[in-house]
């Protein structure tokens, strides 16, 4: 009799954890991809500093490649390169600085092809790119509120100022105006 109600409860405490479990794990994959991308544009930014040189950070379909290029389409990640010619390319010969490979289940968008830092840490203006950048990472969940009366969302965003600070958000109410804005971005289906 013993077992049947410690087996029962074992039940009940798996039946609660096990989605709990889940949602702990797409939480952790968007926080991740959020953190890693933010990284890499860190890392631009403070070898653009520390070499007085220009950083940049693009899209990536293999940013963990021996050799990363940038592309416009079909990214699985970013790359922090120093653009000494300031093509926004990542050439021979230009060291790559971070990468942040992002995850299969994270879907994202982002508004930019390439942000680029001058000497000073301050963003440079790259003609037909947007003055803000913006990259949201979404799950199934899509940019939801995680409770009824919260106000954090389920997807992760990265805000990057004509300043040159990035910051990472999880706000509903500002994730939802990047998808109205003039170079919009939302949670992909």
């Amino acid at each position: 009799m013993e077992l049947m109600i410690t087996l029962a409860l074992a039940g009940v405490l798996l039946g609660i954890g096990v989605p709990s479990l889940r949602d702990f794990q797409k939480g952790g994959r968007l926080t991740g991809a959020a953190n890693d991308s933010l990284m890499v544009v860190l890392a631009a930014r403070n070898e653009a500093l520390r070499r007085q040189d220009i950083g940049a950070v693009c899209p990536s379909a293999d940013p963990s490649a021996t050799n990363p290029t940038c592309v416009t389409s079909g990214a699985n990640g970013f790359i922090s390169f120093v653009d000494t010619n300031s093509n926004c390319q990542r050439d021979a010969g230009e060291d790559v600085v971070a990468v942040a490979s992002i995850h299969s289940e994270v879907k994202w968008q982002n508004n930019t092809n390439c942000i680029k830092f001058a000497a000073n840490g301050f963003r440079l203006v790259v003609a037909g790119q947007p003055t803000t950048s913006h990259a949201i990472f979404c799950d199934n969940r899509g940019n939801a509120l995680r409770f009824p009366t919260g106000t954090d969302s389920f997807a992760r965003g990265i805000e990057i100022l004509p300043t040159g600070r990035p910051a990472v958000s999880r706000m509903y109410s500002e994730l939802a105006t990047w998808g109205v804005a003039a170079n919009p971005v939302v949670c992909p289906p």
